[in-house]
């Protein structure tokens, strides 16, 4: 992972990955200087969960997409655009929840806690099925986590958290479709590459 984070950028894709990453580092300097701790602290990690993609050396387009959904759902919050957008909210469950469920299978296969997935036999046209449900599994599981986080902060922190029955079922639908969308599209991208769902893959290792 360390020599995934550390490898200069080699394609376009890659360093338009970067140029994201480098867009989280400037939201924490204006954060830090024109914003205040708590939204320093929201975009900290944001950086985080950019940089926690770079070492896994996800697919490159995806690593961008990510770099921009988090961005996007953090200066969201900031720029108040949940309550000002009434359907915001659900788009950005959907896109977040299923880009951070992606990074979440990377890095359970990185450690070896699920099964890496190679393409299936070119004669085979089938998608791997393990792919999209072990994807959906950690959107809902996340999801879940995410709405508890919400009624603590409700209930402990500020109460003007929105909170609620309707609120929570919609949140975790929309999360869940993305979800199952982002395990789909991951794997038609491993059948069509035909790549190891691991990364840094084992010959990396010594570069």
């Amino acid at each position: 992972m360390i020599d995934a984070l550390l490898h200069p950028p080699a394609s376009l894709r890659e360093y338009l990955a970067d140029a994201v990453r480098m867009a989280g580092v400037v939201s924490v300097v204006v954060a830090l200087f024109l914003l205040g701790p708590v939204e320093t602290a929201l975009f900290l990690l944001v950086l985080l969960g950019l940089l926690v993609s770079r070492a896994l050396a996800v697919f490159p387009g995806f690593d961008a997409a990510y770099g921009v959904v988090l961005l996007t759902a953090a200066w969201s919050s900031v720029a108040d655009l949940y309550a000002r957008i009434p359907w915001w909210d659900l788009a950005v469950h959907c896109a977040a929840t299923g880009t951070l469920a992606v990074i979440a299978y990377f890095l359970l296969v990185q450690f070896g806690a699920v099964p890496a997935v190679r393409r299936p036999h070119r004669a085979s046209r089938s998608l791997p099925v393990v792919v999209p449900l072990l994807v959906l599994a950690l959107g809902l599981g996340m999801g879940v986590l995410w709405e508890i986080g919400e009624w603590w902060g409700h209930t402990y922190v500020d109460a003007s958290i929105n909170v609620g029955y309707a609120d929570t079922m919609t949140d975790l639908a929309a999360g869940g479709l993305g979800a199952l969308a982002a395990g789909l599209c991951l794997g038609m991208a491993v059948r069509r590459s035909g790549a190891l769902l691991l990364a840094p893959l084992p010959h990396r290792a010594g570069r």
